[in-house]
């Protein structure tokens, strides 16, 4: 029996969890076992194009503030950005969209454009920001995607 690709939105957080070596164990070892799938093709992951930003910032940041990173970290995201599907503004998601999502959902905007394009691809959502996982369990939007804890990701297949 062959496996079956699994579709994610990966938000920044998880990746950045990924590469940042003080993240609490179970949100690290999340990460990096859902890198290691995506490397062997059992996932496949959607981000929106402003993903590259937000990680590379979130880098910058941690660097600047002395947090231990991989050694290798600007290669490896190199490495998985070439295998991510890249959606953009104006053509995969708009704005205004995005926008009128974030007022539905009552999420910041950077949120609410992975939620939309999980939704549009039919794509489960994974964050590592457990806050924001627990406010929309508790509001059951009914338009959401499924969403995920990074910490609670085990090897394919997930089931939730």
């Amino acid at each position: 029996m062959g496996h079956q690709e699994v579709t994610v939105v990966l938000n920044a957080s998880v990746f950045l969890a990924a590469m940042l070596l003080d993240e609490p164990k179970e949100v690290y070892n999340g990460a990096m076992r859902m890198l290691l799938d995506i490397d062997s093709g059992k996932v496949i992951v959607h981000v929106p194009d402003r993903f590259e930003d937000e990680v590379l910032g979130g880098l910058v940041e941690a660097i600047s503030k002395g947090r231990p990173v991989s050694a290798t970290v600007f290669a490896t995201f190199l490495h998985f950005w070439g295998k991510f599907r890249i959606h953009h503004r104006s053509v995969d998601w708009h704005a205004e969209e995005v926008f009128q999502a974030a007022l539905r959902w009552r999420v910041s905007y950077y949120d609410a454009l992975y939620l939309v394009i999980a939704q549009k691809f039919g794509a489960t959502y994974w964050t590592a920001d457990r806050k924001l996982l627990r406010f929309m369990q508790r509001h059951r939007f009914p338009d959401l995607p499924l969403m995920a804890w990074i910490g609670d990701y085990r090897r394919y297949p997930f089931t939730p």
